[in-house]
């Protein structure tokens, strides 16, 4: 719309609400906010409809194409007033409703006043509660002086008090016992813990609970799954091996996270080892740990991508700030300017993520610590127009800062020098003595290859010898009459290296892994049908070119019953495998690097294993080429997939499946083997050829160890001379010798190249040798392969004459044992870390705070959690939240202290019913009858909030009351696979957008893009989780099992066994007994039920999970399963009360 009409103002005098001339309005906080809201998505720096700008009053002042759109001090003359009134052809804003009464009121008010501006400098200053560092208020006195145990209940008191609410009593021993383990440490408590608090009658047997479960080391792995919530926690997110999202290795951070609030580490030390602790302790790598904080949000495919979630999600995270509304315009309600943006981002400018060694292990795919750096402090940061990282404002590089509403808090950026050791990693004395260690290894390595190679060598050479001598014979002229013709001796056949029938268990040959392994009639049963690899593997390396057969006898298994062959196996985390299965036509083939599956081989549909036949598996490998063979049938010739392991194992093994293995084979690949490559070709043609070959290859092969060999001597020389003359470089001053030392290590790197490019050219020649014989007539692909071969050996052999003249040539450069890094960091997060963590910070102890309580009651003070702006809500009782602020300010960040105060107040403890509890003691006073309609939402806190479990505590508490869950802590994250037959904590589990445990997505687990607060949904798959899941169903039977033989100890009266179970049965599942009613319903369903089980005349339900636990074959102890099940299903195990 054009700003271009004839004033029409007849409509102003009938404004029916009037503006009290005493009463100020000020730009800031009542006109900004209405404009922000309704007319900044046309008229600001985001988009100018008209040439005209909303977003600051010089602009709206200035008016646009159609001029002055405001009369300062004359709303009836001011265009602005007959837009918002929608007089004529004006209407603004254009669509959507228009603005109320109360804004317009507002406005025009502001342009009568003479439309003044704010203060110079006052942008920055707005007028809102939570821009305003928190003051410890006066604790009330309220007159329910009997309510009050500590602060807390004073602040909530006077609310009740003012709204006339009356709180409920406080809940029974039981209920609160039961809330108060499941708040500390996610875990109910077990049947003595509460008969031990039933017990105890001294006045602070409850505060004695809260000391103890604050100093349980589980209540870090509760609370840090909070706050992993917040943190946005995720492990590395992609595809196959590729890393798209986080980094491997980030559960250190998780680990961190858990021990910070087991030691109670102060909240504004946590925050500043998160986002700066490479800067504040360098050389701690239990500190770095906490940058996992940042380490979470790389992202592979765009940095500004990277960069905005980081800048987002710090503002949310500690301070409770949208920024990430100013990234393409001005803050539409905060006082924060795109500008202020861009200063913020520039604090995460430089920064970049590594993968740090850690001791004991070299491989940081491995293993390593992930982690964040200042990699280029040169890196300049620009305005992107609009939030157009293609449009950047190229001319006004901006510089780190804070926002100037916060202009009160110091944000002062000091680089910081780093040690030696941080910045060049190859100078720690662990990284010198492992890469050292590991060149020794390969010498080991090199001197077995060679022995290898000269073996095969030699048998090669005496194949052909045999074979020629064979030849020879036959060719002589038929024998002088009477006289016998010579006999040619046949050549020997190749001695398998493993050949076993399994007629007796062979310790030097197998080492036995998972399973349930038994030599059985000659052969070897695996009889238990897990859902993972259970094999048998090799004692020795099987030779880079081999076969292996296996033949077996499929007899069972659950779904998959997969047996197979795996070889090049480094453990179980590096391997290639063929097999069979039962779930669809093979072979299949299976790739496992660094620990992750994949399926990269397309494979023929050939063969679908079925349970009682028996089957032969053969493997035979050469170089870079298989071929697979079913029951002696050729059905594969293809290119393996992977790089080959040096010195792998041969596995046989199952999966999901029960089998018997009848005979087992590993041999040297025989020479004259007819060996098919894909594409269909036989290489070579005949026999004589191919032992030539065998032998040439065998050659080449034999040369290019011995210089591997020769190359793996030098390397260990070249390692301790880099790391002498880096010792000598790299101390304060330099060693007298630094340059000599330097010029020996260069030396020793230059000749250490020469072994390996005179090694590349045998490699080469063997590669053209193997290219020539592969060449078909006029296929111009394999002539042109052969060609490329040769004209590799060229290249290799330019390479060799280069690496040789270059010893020549003095030089004081060798490569470092790890790249270098920058030497300065720029300070700039430390200096974000200070600001946030700052006590003058107005927002960072409110909003921890605010989470705190959140997780303890189940709504916050503040309701929305990541905005404390002026669009976010206020809070509900700012008096108690701001007492709470300052109080964990002023003990020194304590979440523990906080976390006490308010478990121990009378609030927390009150009953979560508003009428009868859910035990005979609790009722509650008749006149709390009138709080639903006052406050029928709780806000006010006259009432505990009953809550479901979160996903985490309904597993953990299933397995916890079975006696199963295994308390472990810490460690690399595990497969969300396996959550329901591991019996780890929830929280250790990988979780990811793409990867988490599917029980848990059921229970509302985080989503870890952002998860400031959890839902909690209501679904029918829930109850059916519950119901039908194999851990529900094991874990009821396990227990089931213990309170049968618990009762049996007891020896109760024959007649009172099932009382007696019921009432155990009640107390380890929902901690409380059963009413009268329930213990009798539970009573008669047993005695049902198991006359129900013992007729016979039921029929199996077959399309159930499989339990990794069996139902029992007792009709009575298959009713008490039943009934324990059932209630860990009752609403009361899942709701914390």
């Amino acid at each position: 719309m054009k700003w271009m009409f004839a004033p029409t103002v007849l409509a102003l005098h009938f404004l029916a609400l009037a503006t009290n001339a005493e009463e100020k309005v000020e730009y800031l906080r009542d006109v900004k906010p209405i404009l922000a809201t309704r007319c900044y998505r046309c008229h600001s720096s985001l988009e100018q409809e008209s040439n005209y700008r909303l977003d600051s009053v010089p602009a709206l002042l200035k008016g646009g194409d159609g001029g002055a759109a405001i009369v300062a001090g004359k709303s009836d003359e001011s265009r602005l007033m007959a837009a918002v009134l929608r007089q004529g052809d004006l209407k603004m804003p254009p669509e959507g409703d228009p603005l109320t009464a109360k804004q317009i009121e507002t406005l025009k008010a502001w342009i009568d006043q003479g439309a003044m501006p704010p203060p110079e400098g006052a942008e920055a200053k707005v007028d809102h509660w939570s821009f305003k560092r928190p003051v410890r208020p006066v604790v009330p006195m309220p007159a329910n002086a009997a309510y009050v145990r500590n602060p807390i209940d004073a602040f909530v008191a006077a609310k009740h008090e003012e709204l006339k609410l009356t709180p409920v009593d406080e809940a029974s021993k039981q209920v609160l016992l039961r809330r108060i383990y499941l708040d500390l440490i996610g875990l109910p408590p077990t049947p003595p813990q509460m008969q031990d608090f039933l017990n105890d009658s001294s006045p602070d047997a409850y505060e004695k609970v809260v000391h103890s479960l604050l100093n349980s080391p589980h209540h870090g792995e509760r609370w840090g799954r909070h706050w992993m919530d917040v943190w946005r926690y995720s492990d590395w997110d992609g595809y196959g091996a590729e890393i798209r999202e986080s980094q491997p290795h980030i559960w250190r951070w998780r680990d961190w996270i858990v021990e910070s609030l087991n030691a109670d580490r102060p909240y504004d030390r946590m925050i500043e080892e998160m986002l700066a602790g490479d800067e504040l302790a360098p050389e701690d790598p239990a500190t770095i740990r906490a940058t996992g904080y940042l380490v979470r949000n790389w992202y592979k495919f765009n940095r500004n991508t990277w960069l905005d979630n980081t800048v987002e999600h710090t503002g949310k995270a500690f301070m409770g700030v949208t920024f990430n509304c100013a990234r393409c315009h001005d803050h539409m309600y905060d006082p924060i300017s795109q500008e202020e943006y861009y200063k913020l981002r520039a604090v995460f400018e430089p920064h970049d993520v590594r993968l740090d060694r850690v001791p004991g292990q070299s491989d940081t795919t491995k293993d390593g610590l992930a982690r964040v750096f200042d990699a280029k402090a040169e890196t300049q940061t620009f305005l992107f127009v609009r939030g157009n990282d293609k449009d950047p404002v190229k001319d006004k590089p901006l510089a780190p800062a804070a926002p100037k509403v916060f202009q009160q808090v110091s944000f002062d950026v000091q680089p910081v020098s780093l040690p030696s050791t941080v910045w060049y990693p190859g100078l720690q004395a662990n990284v010198q003595a492992e890469t050292l260690a590991a060149a020794k290894t390969e010498i080991d390595k090199a001197k077995v290859a060679v022995t290898t190679a000269q073996q095969a060598l030699a048998t090669a050479k005496q194949q052909q010898a045999e074979y020629a001598a064979k030849a020879a014979a036959e060719a002589k002229p038929a024998a002088e009459p009477g006289k016998e013709p010579a006999k040619a001796e046949p050549p020997k056949p190749i001695e398998p290296l493993i050949a076993d029938d399994f007629g007796k268990q062979r310790d030097d040959v197998w080492k036995l892994g998972l399973g349930k392994w038994e030599y059985k009639d000659g052969r070897l049963v695996q009889s238990d049908p897990q859902d993972v690899m259970c094999g048998i593997t090799s004692v020795d390396p099987h030779p880079r070119d081999f076969v292996a057969k296996l033949k077996y006898k499929l007899t069972g298994g659950d779904t998959y019953k997969s047996v197979g062959i795996a070889f090049d196996a480094v453990g179980e985390k590096d391997l290639q495998a063929v097999y069979l299965s039962a779930a669809g036509a093979g072979p299949h083939w299976w790739l496992k690097k660094g620990g992750v599956d994949s399926y990269p081989v397309t494979m023929p549909k050939e063969t679908v294993e079925e349970v009682g036949k028996e089957y032969e598996i053969s493997v035979a490998v050469k170089d870079g080429v298989a071929n697979v063979f079913i029951t002696g049938k050729l059905v594969l010739a293809c290119k393996i997939p992977a790089e080959r392991a040096s010195e792998g194992r041969i596995i046989f093994w199952t999966y999901d499946a029960t089998a018997e293995f009848i005979r087992a084979e590993v041999s040297p690949l025989p020479p004259t083997l007819a060996f098919t490559q894909p594409g269909g070709e036989v290489v070579p043609g005949n026999q004589a050829e191919a032992l030539a070959a065998a032998v040439g290859d065998g050659e080449k092969n034999a040369a290019i160890a011995e210089k591997a060999l020769a190359a793996a001597n030098l390397s260990v020389v070249s390692i301790e001379g880099r790391i002498a003359a880096d010792k000598a470089a790299y101390v304060n001053p330099s060693a007298a010798n630094a340059k000599e030392l330097a010029l020996a290590a260069g030396k020793t790197e230059r000749e250490l190249a020469l072994l390996n490019a005179e090694k590349a050219i045998f490699q080469a020649e063997l590669a053209a040798a193997k290219a020539k014989r592969a060449a078909k007539p006029g296929d111009m692909a394999t002539a042109k392969a052969a060609t490329d071969a040769e004209a590799a050996v060229q290249n290799a052999t330019k390479a060799r004459e280069a690496a040789q003249a270059a010893i020549a040539q003095p030089n004081e450069a060798y490569t470092k044992l790890t790249p270098v890094y920058p030497a300065t960091s720029t300070g700039r997060r430390l200096a974000l870390a200070k600001f946030i963590s700052s006590k003058e910070n107005p927002l960072t102890a409110r909003v921890a705070i605010n989470h705190i309580w959140l997780r303890h009651f189940g709504t916050p003070l503040v309701p929305s959690v990541f905005d404390f702006g002026l669009n976010g809500k206020q809070p509900t009782n700012q008096s108690l939240l701001d007492w709470l602020a300052v109080e964990l300010m002023e003990s020194g960040w304590s979440q523990k202290h906080i976390h006490r105060l308010i478990v121990t107040s009378r609030t927390y403890r009150l009953s979560s019913t508003a009428s009868g509890g859910r035990l005979p003691s609790e009722t509650q006073p008749s006149d709390t009858s009138a709080n639903s309609f006052i406050d029928p939402e709780n806000k006010f806190y006259w009432r505990q909030n009953p809550r479901r479990m979160e996903a985490e505590i309904v597993r953990d508490a299933t397995l916890h009351v079975a006696g199963s869950l295994d308390v472990a802590m810490g460690g690399p994250d595990i497969d969300n696979n396996t959550g329901l037959t591991s019996n780890r904590r929830s929280i250790y589990f990988r979780s990811t957008k793409e990867k988490k445990m599917q029980f848990l997505s059921l229970f509302d687990s985080p989503n870890v893009v952002e998860c400031y607060r959890r839902s909690e949904s209501i679904a029918p798959q829930q109850a059916l989780a519950m119901a039908n899941s194999s851990l529900t169903l094991a874990q009821s039977r396990l227990l089931a099992k213990k309170l049968t033989e618990a009762v049996a100890a007891a020896n109760p009266p024959a007649d009172q066994a099932d009382t007696k179970f019921v009432q155990d049965a009640f107390s380890g599942t929902l901690n409380r007994p059963p009413s009268s009613d329930e213990q009798s319903t539970c009573v008669a369903f047993l005695s049902e039920q198991a006359q129900r089980l013992s007729a016979g005349s039921l029929s199996p339900f077959t399309a159930g999970p499989a339990a990794t636990v069996p139902p029992s074959a007792d009709p009575r102890q298959r009713a008490r399963e039943n009934l324990v099940h059932v209630l860990m299903n009752h609403n009361d195990f899942l709701t914390v009360r």
